[in-house]
């Protein structure tokens, strides 16, 4: 009996790792024929997107990539090569050999020079080898050739939006034109000739063209949207009178509108008068005076008196709501978690107003959330006192669409759309550092052009998931189980283990007795 033992357990195993090899070799030849890749992050952050396969589709010419970026670099500018050269062959493979990519090395003089020439800028990076440290030169750009044109993108920084970065500067090679965004000016508002906003605007030409407009005379004929930013000066009958025939053309009109200017050193706020209300009206649009104030609100630093010391401590700021309620179907919302809203009034949609014309709301805030009319924005004012009857949630941004000529002189019928936001103050630099608000800034501009190719892209990373609390029961549940049930499992497979091998022996011993 033992002999037969012996032999079965020689013969399963031989077979078994023949059976193993040939399954290693016959997986390793179909991923050499076959290239198969899945990605389960959340919106396929490791992956292409469908609007950039489009655009790679449409290419009529080989596009040329070439990467200038240091070999041996640490960490993470090493890793970050590895991802961009696997981000690249995607890119490769969707081109359908339109798409030819070169990594080169800079540290050859003749390459170096070529970088440099190209726009591609040196970085001096801190490098720590065995038995040294040194500043090391070192190249982190890529240069796209195409037709002709060249578009650079002279440092990587991180790859969180690389795709975006990449894709948009394809899109600029092979688009004949660029999407041209007409910001009013005039009255105040945020626009490419105001200096306040110099470094907004700088982002947003690097993404489309950005031109000053004044309505004291007709619209250019190479506007392809219209955004006003911020009115704090009144608007004439005639100006209101261009953006009415500008949305009954069918076009895009975007608004942001603050009721109130807020002076941050007193805390106060007073009404600010911009002549937008009646104009709304007529569309059956209000935005209240008063500012939203919610419980699921940013947080800020704040001095705290403790005797003869003060301290930092950190508040939540209930007049920056966090919108979490997105209408995440809107492209322009598509990936989104959350944009805060600093001092936003409310938008409303009036009964029985204009038939024609749909309200969609894009983002909404909480349900614990009520419209403040006071004048003070002061934030050791605790949350309590500032609820009112009129509770919420309120719309903080939202687009009318539908036939705007019916009321207007213009004689074209084409649907048009007023993008609406209920603060500008997302623009300001004191308020501009959040990456997801600039996000939904750009989305709103971008959907303005109706360009869903890079609405598809723009938010990968922009993730906004707090913890859930937990009540004091299941942290003590959570707490104790992570205690106690890991090494009581690992006893428990012990003894496990422990009792197979006794069966196993009694089991030998009981064939020995019986041979």
């Amino acid at each position: 009996m033992q002999a037969k033992l012996r032999r079965r357990a020689i013969f399963f195993s031989w077979s078994g790792g023949a059976a193993l090899i040939a399954a290693l070799v016959a997986a390793n030849a179909l991923s050499y024929l076959l290239f198969l890749r899945g990605d389960f992050s959340a919106g396929g952050a490791f992956s292409i997107s469908r609007g950039t396969k489009q655009l790679l589709r449409g290419l009529t010419d080989t596009l040329t990539v070439k990467v200038y970026y240091t070999a041996g670099l640490p960490a993470p500018y090493g890793l970050d090569r590895q991802y961009l050269k696997d981000l690249l062959a995607e890119y490769k493979s969707a081109g359908r050999g339109l798409v030819r990519v070169e990594f080169l090395d800079p540290g050859q003089e003749k390459r170096r020079r070529e970088a440099l020439d190209a726009g591609v800028a040196p970085l001096q990076l801190s490098v720590m080898g065995r038995d040294k440290f040194e500043i090391k030169e070192s190249f982190m750009g890529l240069v796209f050739l195409y037709q002709g044109k060249t578009e650079v993108i002279p440092v990587l920084n991180g790859t969180s939006d690389l795709e975006y970065d990449i894709t948009r500067r394809i899109k600029k090679l092979a688009s004949a034109k660029a999407g041209t965004v007409g910001f009013v000016t005039g009255h105040g508002e945020a626009a490419p000739d105001n200096r306040q906003y110099q470094q907004l605007f700088e982002a947003v030409s690097d993404q489309v063209s950005a031109v000053a407009v004044t309505l004291d005379q007709p619209v250019p004929a190479s506007v392809d949207a219209l955004w006003v930013c911020g009115p704090t000066m009144p608007l004439k009958p005639a100006e209101l009178e261009r953006l009415k025939t500008w949305l009954a053309s069918g076009r895009s009109l975007g608004l942001l509108l603050s009721k109130r200017d807020v002076d941050l050193r007193s805390f106060m706020a007073r009404p600010q008068v911009t002549g937008l209300d009646s104009w709304l009206a007529q569309w059956g649009l209000e935005v209240p005076d008063g500012f939203v104030v919610d419980a699921q609100a940013q947080k800020i630093q704040m001095e705290q008196p403790y005797g003869p010391f003060r301290s930092i401590v950190i508040v939540d700021y209930p007049f920056l709501p966090v919108a979490t309620d997105l209408d995440r179907k809107n492209p322009a919302m598509r990936g989104l978690q959350a944009v805060s809203f600093p001092f936003a009034s409310p938008i409303r949609r009036k009964p029985g107003a204009q038939a024609g014309l749909r309200y969609i709301s894009l983002a909404n805030s909480s349900r614990a959330s009520w419209l403040s009319a006071g004048p003070s924005v002061n934030p050791r004012t605790p949350l309590e006192s500032l609820m009112t009857k009129e509770q919420g949630p309120f719309s903080l941004a939202g687009v009318l669409e539908g036939n705007f000529s019916q009321a207007s002189t213009a004689t074209a019928a084409t649907p048009g759309h007023l993008i609406l936001v209920g603060t500008a103050k997302q623009l300001q630099p004191q308020f501009a550092g959040k990456a997801s608000d600039m996000a939904f800034f750009m989305n709103l501009l971008e959907w303005s052009l109706q360009d869903e190719t890079l609405l598809s892209i723009r938010s990968k990373g922009s993730s906004y998931r707090p913890l859930r609390p937990l009540p004091g029961a299941a942290v003590f549940l959570v707490k104790y189980s992570i205690i106690l049930l890991l090494p009581l499992a690992l006893v428990a497979a012990g003894w496990r283990r422990y009792a197979r091998r006794q069966a196993l022996r009694r089991e030998l011993a009981r064939c020995f007795d019986e041979a």
